[in-house]
């Protein structure tokens, strides 16, 4: 198993790991040096108790000892089991200053008080330090205490506690210990989680590689629902989005190929007949027609592709103003009469004839009726009808536009606002560029209006979208 997945001793893995065990390394060091001063102020207080106890039973001895008139001997004799206790001694001076008792020699006895602080002792004060003697560090407690019930002065007791050095460092020693073993079980644990809270990212970083390659199908596995998994998420949407979009250019550029191609290949043939007397001259009128069909098909497809384009810049900016929009309609009727003609279709006009005034470009709106119709046009059947039906609801007149053709099914209705789709077997049609619609829901949509579009198939098709009334 490696130890940095990511194999950069840089990556955010390394750095959560790091911080992680800095973190908690800094958390036990202060934990180790508060738990460390606490245990020198316990030890300290140890200490104190323990020399109230001595002093007491000092007393208690020396004033057992004035009662059955010991000698000097016998008292020094007994005393020598409270004065040599493991890891202290005990020294005791009179009132003058003067040396009364003290361990005897060889049993850690210590000679070489220092006379101040008998004399800070007598002077009424108490002391209780630490201090270093000959190189070690020793606990040095100084009080008066009452050597007899007759004296008069109170003398001098001074308890020195040793190696507590060796104490220390068993202490510390311990804390490093139970740090040192912490630290590896949490250092173990701590790899663990940052392993897993980077792992998302690490995928992510893997996929993006291959999504900056045009490989758009991977995806990141969500495994929770925190940031890291709403940011996963957001990346798969990006994915998909950026999957949708290559289809869109694979279409696109498939499609465009297509209505470019095949126009271009009808007007060359007919240029290469015209050109080898192919053709009679009785019958080249004819086909100058289908050449320039082909020419307004090849400029129509130039054109809605510049208005896609400009739509999606948001380079066109509506003018809304007041106009005729039952003017408009007839105007636009008359314009399409030869294409309406061709297939013997009838256009019939509901509710144009009283002038109704709208709010909108009047321009961009011919766009979209010329698109609506040519549409209805191309998708009914010779001898049908196309029926535009005005009708005003409060402030606002309702449009719709309805063909008698061969309809769509809900599947194809539901992909009629893509570009360059054409339903079903219209797409081997040489009318339509399958951008009409998508030009009008755009259009549409400047305009702040929703357009709704209604089909069955076999029943024709019905479009409808609302404008506000001047």
């Amino acid at each position: 198993m490696k130890l940095f997945p990511s194999g950069k001793k840089k990556g955010i893995f390394l750095k959560l790991f790091l911080t992680y065990l800095v973190t908690f390394f800094v958390s036990l060091f202060l934990f180790g040096s508060v738990y460390l001063y606490m245990f020198h102020l316990n030890l300290y207080e140890d200490y104190q108790d323990s020399f109230g106890n001595s002093r007491q039973q000092i007393e208690s001895h020396l004033q057992d000892a004035e009662e059955n008139n010991w000698d000097s001997d016998m008292v020094a004799s007994s005393l020598q089991i409270i004065l040599r206790q493991d890891n202290r001694s005990i020294y005791l001076y009179d009132s003058a200053g003067e040396l009364l008792y003290q361990p005897s020699p060889g049993d850690g006895a210590f000679i070489g008080i220092n006379s101040s602080v008998v004399e800070e002792v007598l002077a009424g004060e108490e002391i209780a330090q630490g201090m270093r003697i000959n190189g070690d560090l020793m606990y040095l407690i100084a009080a008066p205490f009452q050597a007899g019930p007759e004296q008069a002065s109170e003398d001098v007791m001074i308890m020195v506690f040793h190696e507590l050095d060796h104490e220390i460092r068993q202490a510390v020693l311990m804390i490093l210990f139970a740090i040192f073993i912490t630290i590896l079980c949490a250092g173990v644990i701590l790899w663990f989680i940052s392993r897993r809270l980077t792992l998302p990212l690490r995928e992510m970083n893997k996929i993006a590689m291959k999504l900056a390659k045009g490989d758009f199908s991977q995806r990141v596995k969500i495994r929770s629902k925190d940031e890291i998994g709403q940011l996963g998420e957001t990346f798969n949407t990006m994915a998909e989005d950026l999957d949708s979009l290559e289809q869109m250019r694979k279409d696109f550029l498939a499609n465009v190929s297509h209505d470019l191609r095949s126009p271009l290949t009808s007007i060359n043939g007919f240029l290469t007949a015209l050109l080898d007397g192919t053709i009679p001259d009785s019958r080249k009128g004819h086909y100058y027609k289908l050449m320039k069909d082909e020419t307004d098909r090849l400029i129509k497809l130039v054109n809605d592709l510049l208005h896609v384009n400009q739509l999606e810049a948001g380079k066109i900016v509506i003018q809304p103003a007041d106009y005729n929009l039952s003017e408009q309609l007839r105007i636009t009727a008359a314009k399409m009469e030869p294409q309406l003609s061709k297939k013997q279709i009838e256009l019939e006009l509901i509710g144009t004839e009283e002038d109704i005034m709208v709010n909108a470009d009047q321009n961009r709106m011919e766009q979209v009726f010329i698109n609506l119709l040519q549409n209805a046009v191309n998708f009914s059947t010779t001898g049908s009808k196309v029926l535009i039906k005005l009708k005003k609801e409060n402030d606002r007149v309702k449009i719709s536009i309805k063909d008698q053709g061969i309809g769509m099914d809900e599947e194809e209705l539901n992909h009629i606002w893509d570009r360059f789709y054409k339903a079903d077997s219209a797409r081997s049609r040489k009318s339509g560029t399958g951008l009409g619609l998508s030009i009008v829901k755009s259009i549409l949509e400047l305009h702040g209006v929703s357009i709704k579009a209604e089909s069955k198939r076999g029943a024709g098709t019905v479009f409808s979208f609302k404008l506000p009334l001047a």
